[in-house]
């Protein structure tokens, strides 16, 4: 079988060279001069790191290069996303095209063209930019062209948001462990890969708190979205009770042990959950298509109806910032917090005070 090598030169401090040669493969497999070079563009790239803008890259030879190095020390689901956008929209329209060749009308034209959501648009502009970087820091390319790319971000539609009621009809169509699941959604405003997450051992259940550690994400473990994502959230005694009745009934009740396990022990995968048993529930309720971020939406709108000071449904729904001025200026009462939070739970469970709602506000 006929072979070919491929021979590398560099000069190092201006002594002699070294002439090296590697196998890559034989010419069956690679049978153009086109199939060679591309085999042999990330061996080349490595070779030529010391020298600035030494060799002409490509960007699926960048992409590959990111995904190498930068990649693993992202969260999973990052990771995930990243790879995913990489090979389903960057490189087959990128790959070939080397660094120096990519402008920035070229591509606002082709996300124009993608029949995607305009935040998936700046998703992808975003991703576009930070490989860019990657090769900056690295120097195979002094100039980011992305830079100059315009992508307007915004909705195609408003957030769905269900009214309590409708959550109450959606409760009723579900069973274990899935009803509990939408109960913490709703009376907590979790995230789902944070519902996934859940450990028996993230709850006080004397003080009725549930300290949020981590998140699942199609059964792997990493951390939650952002800092200010770790931190306790009241569980009011009503929420508390269904919990505490499914752990009763659960084979792993370890501290260790996830809340929502499945048969093997293991994390559930939230997106199987939503399409086999939340949407055909919803569909039977009659309140239409739902995602998790439904519930999220929708604590987020009650909160606001209960008349919550914006610092406290900020520190419920665990955002990073309102602004700069309230972050540094404005604290929440932990009291203030589980007031509003108890509004919430007693509006979804028919069990709300009307001394509460006053209490809500902060008052």
């Amino acid at each position: 079988m006929k072979m070919f090598g491929i021979f590398v030169f560099t000069k190092l401090h201006r002594k002699a060279a070294d002439i090296g040669s590697t196998s890559v493969g034989t010419v069956a497999q690679y049978p153009t001069r086109t199939d060679a070079l591309r085999v042999i563009e990330s061996l080349r790239l490595r070779l030529n790191l010391h020298h600035r803008f030494g060799r002409p890259v490509s960007v699926s030879t960048l992409v590959d290069r990111y995904i190498e190095h930068e990649l693993p020390e992202r969260r999973h689901s990052t990771q995930q996303s990243h790879s995913s956008a990489l090979n389903r929209w960057i490189r087959p329209r990128w790959g070939d095209y080397l660094l120096e060749q990519v402008k920035p009308v070229e591509v606002e034209e082709w996300l124009r063209s993608l029949p995607l959501a305009p935040k998936t648009k700046v998703n992808l502009r975003s991703l576009f930019h930070l490989i860019y970087e990657h090769a900056r820091r690295w120097e195979l390319t002094d100039r980011n062209p992305i830079d100059l790319v315009r992508q307007r971000g915004g909705r195609r539609c408003i957030p769905r948001v269900l009214a309590a009621g409708e959550i109450r009809l959606l409760l009723e169509q579900l069973g274990e462990p899935y009803r509990t699941m939408v109960l913490v959604a709703a009376c907590l405003g979790l995230r789902a890969s944070e519902i996934m997450g859940l450990q028996w051992g993230d709850f006080n259940w004397e003080g009725f708190t549930v300290l949020i550690r981590r998140g699942v994400v199609n059964g792997k473990a990493g951390a939650t979205k952002t800092e200010a994502s770790r931190k306790a959230l009241p569980v009011d005694p009503s929420l508390a009770a269904p919990l505490i009745e499914l752990r009763k009934l659960s084979l792993r009740q370890g501290l260790q042990d996830w809340v929502f396990p499945n048969r093997a022990g293991r994390p559930r995968g939230q997106q199987n959950i939503l399409q086999r048993h939340l949407r055909p529930a919803a569909v039977r309720a009659g309140i239409g298509k739902i995602g998790w971020h439904t519930f999220r939406h929708s604590y987020s709108t009650m909160l606001r109806a209960a008349g919550a000071d914006i610092k406290v449904q900020q520190e419920l729904l665990r955002h990073s910032t309102i602004q700069s001025t309230m972050n540094i200026y404005t604290q929440a009462v932990y009291e203030q917090k589980r007031a509003a939070n108890r509004v919430v739970v007693g509006i979804l469970l028919n069990k709300v005070a009307p001394e509460d709602r006053a209490r809500a506000n902060g008052s």
